[in-house]
């Protein structure tokens, strides 16, 4: 389970755990993944594990008819898999990817503190300390006592350069859970950050004597080596060697140390280091890696390539061990052979291991391939590579002894910023895994993803909770947009939901896919039609062979043809409607706003008279008389029938922008400007009545206000003239000369584009 590593090897451990450092060699910086062999332990659970119990968990309690403990369980599994894809996706470079992750994990389940500690260490690692201070303080008001939290909090001061506060905050931690031998190792990194080395060195000591074992020196002389303390870094080593003197990494650490304290002059002895860690681990691939790296830099070629062919193996060392290869076989005068490793590191570097390259890298593979390439005559291919190393801009005349004293990247006597309080072993479960298994797992999670989702949309569904279930159908789409049945499940929830204009995406795919289904053809023509797509429902409702018999249907029909503009082939349906149905309210309703499109309005009054006559609060009937009213000058009347309308419908927000348009008409501007604040209130975005609005105010006097409420209808609907010249008068009476002149030269465009 991610995020319960302990940097600290507990007593009754035998094997070293995996600090996380980088090391620079020929100007390649390596990633310490690991401080023994990658190999797995055998009862480590597989990443997905958790996962995957949780779904199996729910689905046994679904089966006993138990449906709330499966819907824990598939939260669960939600958190798991939401976890696990952002920790694939933070592995495989894509933070805003894991960031979107981890917070759907936050949402998923009860538990917030895996998903805050994992949005904290994305956060650190993107270069944002105060996103990750917000997450930490958020979840140290629920467990003030939470030594992980504490110490990201520390690493996250230290990162906005505050390495005071960091210590402050680990110090106490320290006094109030003493026992945390974890805070207390990362207290005395912060004393050796503030140079205060006596203090590091009492609590370093402490540690020990609680965890006396060799891997507790290996893990001290690490730390001791990071801060450019070589000398105290030696000693804690030999104590581990002298304690165990076949311990893993010791002897790998004591290289590292030789290297940055004396550079060149401590090659030999840092192979000597290397060579016996070799005979002590001879799997390790990091030993192998940096033993052949530091024989390449030596020119030692045919001797470095055994460790490198064997670096190559792992994939953890691999991008750079095939770039130090390449350079051992360009050594040798093997230009072809080192063209293939060159290429391959590069394309890692493009690949999935992208974040084992940095600039220096990049520069450095680039320059080593176009120098093979052109060995083999290939000039036209090297040249590209050659280009691509200038872009780097790199200094590769650097000497060797500077390259030497830089291989540990912001440490030494001025550590990187980020150091306090980071747990060395931070790396998530899947951090070492090929980008090919990671691929598979992303996959994995997101089945599972979908499954959960899905299954939870089809329990809110039967317990008729559509929205909700249209939330956990999206969710399952969005991760898995294969998933069987999903766009069909989310369309149907959202059109059960009353949500008609999201349900026409979903169920527009689902048909695509079942192209023969009658049913849902028939539910998208009717979520076109209330999302007032009328074209689109007329098309699909134009076939539907049941529509001839099924008044509804042909109602439907009618209604799309006359809102889509095509009266005259909806008139035979109402016509035929007309004769079976003639005391329907809704039909006449229709049949009265068909004839005021023609502009036969005595038609039009007459059969919305019947409707009302038949129903009163019948909808639409009043607010079509209200408009047929006011395309007649017959204001009062207008008013009246609109007023009529919104005592059965008070939420028609359109019959009441049209009762303040008439009211504003009749010379009635504050009662329409209250008409019209209701709309607004209701309807922030109706453009029209933000207009309308405007327009009122600017003849009252307040142009100030006048303006604000114009330019917000202008960004809402740019294109439209009217607006564009309100504005234009608004900038005009507030004296803004230039404003004004833009509003009015854009006025007079739209105007001659809509002549046109």
């Amino acid at each position: 389970m991610r995020g319960s590593s302990d940097p600290l090897p507990p007593e009754a451990a035998g094997k070293t755990r995996r600090p996380s450092g980088r090391l620079r060699f020929g100007g390649l910086t390596l990633v310490l993944a690991v401080a023994a062999p990658a190999s797995t332990p055998a009862q480590e659970e597989p990443p997905d594990a958790a996962m995957q119990r949780a779904l199996s968990e729910a689905e046994t309690m679904l089966r006993r008819d138990e449906p709330q403990a499966a819907e824990s369980w598939y939260r669960e599994a939600l958190l798991e898999g939401w976890l696990l894809l952002g920790d694939l996706q933070r592995a495989g470079g894509a933070p805003a990817e894991a960031e979107t992750a981890y917070e759907r994990a936050l949402v998923s389940a009860l538990e917030a503190r895996r998903p805050l500690l994992a949005l904290a260490e994305l956060a650190l690692e993107r270069g944002d300390p105060d996103g990750a201070a917000d997450h930490l303080r958020r979840l140290l008001a629920r467990s003030s006592g939470d030594g992980r939290a504490v110490r990201l909090l520390a690493r996250a001061f230290n990162a906005s350069g505050q390495p005071e506060m960091a210590v402050q905050q680990l110090e106490r931690a320290v006094e109030s859970t003493p026992e945390d031998v974890e805070t207390r190792f990362a207290l005395a990194s912060g004393y050796l950050r503030l140079e205060r080395p006596e203090a590091a060195e009492r609590l370093f000591r402490d540690v020990a004597e609680e965890r006396p074992i060799p891997q507790t020196w290996i893990l001290i002389g690490r730390t001791y080596r990071d801060y450019g303390e070589y000398g105290k870094a030696r000693e804690a080593l030999e104590r581990a060697i002298e304690e165990e003197p076949r311990v893993p990494r010791a002897r790998f650490y004591l290289g590292t140390v030789e290297l940055l304290d004396r550079g060149r002059g401590a090659v030999e002895e840092a192979i000597d280091h290397f060579k016996e860690e070799r005979r002590i681990s001879p799997e390790d691939p990091v030993n192998h890696l940096y033993l052949g790296m530091v024989l390449v830099d030596a020119r030692r070629f045919e001797e470095a390539l055994a460790s490198l062919e064997i670096a190559v193996e792992s994939t953890s060392t691999r991008p750079n061990a095939l770039h130090h290869l390449g350079r051992a076989l360009l050594g040798l005068d093997r230009p072809g052979e080192a063209a293939t490793a060159l290429e391959s590191a590069i394309a890692l570097a493009e690949g999935g291991y992208g974040g084992s390259f940095n600039a220096n890298q990049m520069e450095s593979l680039h320059y080593q391939l176009a120098l093979a390439l052109r060995r083999t005559g290939d000039e036209a291919r090297a040249l590209p590579h050659f280009e691509a190393a200038e872009r780097f801009s790199v200094a590769l005349a650097q000497t060797s002894r500077d390259r030497m004293s830089n291989y540990l990247d912001g440490h030494g006597k001025e550590p990187s910023a980020g150091v306090v309080g980071l747990s060395v072993f931070s790396e998530t479960p899947v951090s070492g895994l090929s980008p090919e298994v990671r691929a598979q797992l992303v996959r994995t999670a997101r089945t599972t993803l979908a499954r959960a989702s899905f299954n939870l949309g089809v329990m809110a569904t039967q317990a008729r909770r559509f929205t909700r279930a249209a939330g956990h159908f999206e969710q399952a789409a969005s991760v898995d947009p294969g998933f069987p049945r999903v766009q069909y499940s989310l369309g149907v929830a959202r059109f059960n939901a009353g949500q008609f204009g999201q349900a026409t995406t979903p169920l527009s795919t689902a048909l695509e896919r079942q192209p023969d289904d009658l049913a849902l053809r028939r539910m998208l023509a009717l979520a076109w039609l209330n999302a007032e797509v009328y074209d689109r429902a007329a098309e699909l409702l134009a076939t539907d062979p049941a529509r001839a018999a099924d008044r509804s249907l042909q109602y439907a029909y009618g209604l799309a043809l006359v809102r889509s503009g095509r009266t005259v082939e909806a008139q035979p349906i109402f016509n035929r409607l007309l004769a079976e149905h003639a005391d329907w309210p809704e039909l006449n309703v229709l049949l009265g706003q068909a004839a005021a499109q023609e502009g036969d309005f005595e038609a039009a009054v007459e059969h919305l008279e019947r409707a009302i006559e038949l129903r009163p609060d019948v909808a639409e009937a009043q607010a079509t008389l209200g408009n047929i009213y006011l395309r007649q000058g017959r204001l009062e009347e207008a008013g009246a029938a609109l007023r009529a309308e919104l005592v059965s419908h008070p939420a028609d927000h359109q019959s009441r922008y049209v009762l303040a348009t008439v009211l504003e008409l009749d010379n009635q501007p504050q009662a329409a400007l209250r008409e019209v604040e209701l709309v607004l209130d209701a309807e922030p975005d109706f453009v029209d009545a933000r207009y309308l609005r405007g327009k009122i105010l600017l003849e009252d006097g307040r142009v100030d206000e006048a303006a604000a409420q114009l330019l917000a209808a202008a960004e809402l609907a740019p294109e439209d003239p009217n607006i564009r010249n309100q504005l234009g008068l608004a900038y005009q009476k507030l004296g803004d000369r230039e404003k004004a002149r833009e509003q009015f030269e854009i006025f007079r465009r739209l105007k001659r584009r809509s002549d046109q």
